[in-house]
C-alpha cells in the first residue's frame, strides 16, 4: 500500500500540472486574437486616411497647373484682341486723306506794282502733303497752293497816268501753283509756289514763324498756325502784257487730317 500512495502522488502532479496548462492556454488564446485584431482594424483604418491625405494634394496641385494654363490662354487671347482692335481703329483713322493738312492764309495786302491802285485783297487755300524730304537739318513738304484776290486800277490814282481820265478797271487774279515749303526746328519756314498768278506764269512766296510746337505739343491741337510776309509776281497780271505784284502780311491756319 505505502508503494501505491508513492506512485499516486506524481501522477497526481503530473495531471494537476497538465490542467493547469489547460487552463492557462484557454484564458490566453482570447487577449491574443484581441491584440492580433487591434492593429488589423487599426491597419485598415488607417489605409484610407493615408490615401485620402495623398489624393487631396495631387488634385490640388493638377488645378493648380491649368488655372495658369487657363489664364495664360485668356491673357493671349485678350492681347490678340486688343492688337486687332488697334489695327481695325489706325485703318479707320489712316484714312484717304491721312498725312494731309488744308490751310487758309487770308492776306492783307500792303504794297503793289503799277497794275493796280488798291492792293489785292483776298485769300490762298494750301494742301500740304504727307511727302517730306529731308535736306540737311531741314524738311522739304511737297504742296500746293490756290487762291483769289480782287484788285482794280483807276487812273485818277495814279500819278504816272497821262491822258483823260479812265474808267476803273476791276479785274481778280488767281493763283495756282505746286511746290512746297522749307521748315527749320518746326519754327521758321519759307514756302514757295510756281504756276499762274493772274493771266501769266507767276510766283508765290510765303516766310515767317510757324506755332506748330506750341499748338501741337504745347496745346495738343490738330492745328497749326504761320505768320508771315506773302508775296505774288506775275510776269502778264491783266493780260495785257503788263508783269506787277503784290505783297502784304499772311497769317495761315493749317488743319491736320
Amino acid at each position: 500500500m505505502k508503494q501505491i500512495k508513492y506512485y499516486l502522488i506524481p501522477l497526481t502532479i503530473f495531471f494537476s500540472i497538465v490542467l493547469a496548462q489547460e487552463e492557462t492556454t484557454e484564458a490566453t488564446a482570447p487577449e491574443e486574437t484581441t491584440e492580433a485584431t487591434a492593429p488589423e482594424e487599426t491597419t485598415e483604418a488607417a489605409v484610407p486616411e493615408e490615401t485620402t491625405e495623398a489624393a487631396v494634394p495631387e488634385e490640388t496641385t493638377e488645378a493648380e497647373e491649368v488655372a495658369p494654363m487657363d489664364s495664360a490662354a485668356t491673357d493671349s487671347a485678350n492681347a490678340e484682341d486688343a492688337l486687332t482692335m488697334e489695327e481695325e481703329v489706325e485703318e479707320i483713322v489712316a484714312g484717304p486723306l491721312a498725312g494731309f493738312s488744308f490751310g487758309a492764309a487770308p492776306s492783307i495786302g500792303l504794297v503793289s506794282g503799277g497794275t493796280f491802285t488798291n492792293v489785292p485783297i483776298g485769300a490762298t487755300v494750301v494742301i500740304t502733303t504727307p511727302w517730306v524730304f529731308k535736306m540737311g537739318p531741314l524738311d522739304f513738304t511737297i504742296s500746293a497752293a490756290f487762291g483769289g484776290y480782287a484788285g482794280e486800277y483807276d487812273s485818277e490814282k495814279d500819278d504816272d497816268f497821262i491822258g483823260s481820265a479812265q474808267p476803273v478797271e476791276k479785274f481778280n487774279p488767281t493763283i495756282m501753283g505746286i511746290g512746297g515749303n522749307l521748315t527749320l526746328a518746326k519754327l521758321v519756314f519759307a514756302e514757295g509756289h510756281a504756276g499762274m498768278v493772274g493771266s501769266g506764269p507767276g510766283v508765290r512766296g510765303f516766310a515767317g514763324v510757324s506755332l506748330e510746337y506750341l499748338m501741337k505739343k504745347g496745346l495738343n491741337l490738330p492745328v497749326n498756325i504761320l505768320v508771315g510776309g506773302e508775296g505774288f509776281i506775275s510776269t502778264d497780271m491783266a493780260g495785257a502784257g503788263n508783269p506787277s505784284g503784290w505783297g502784304g502780311l499772311g497769317v495761315r491756319l493749317d488743319y491736320d487730317f
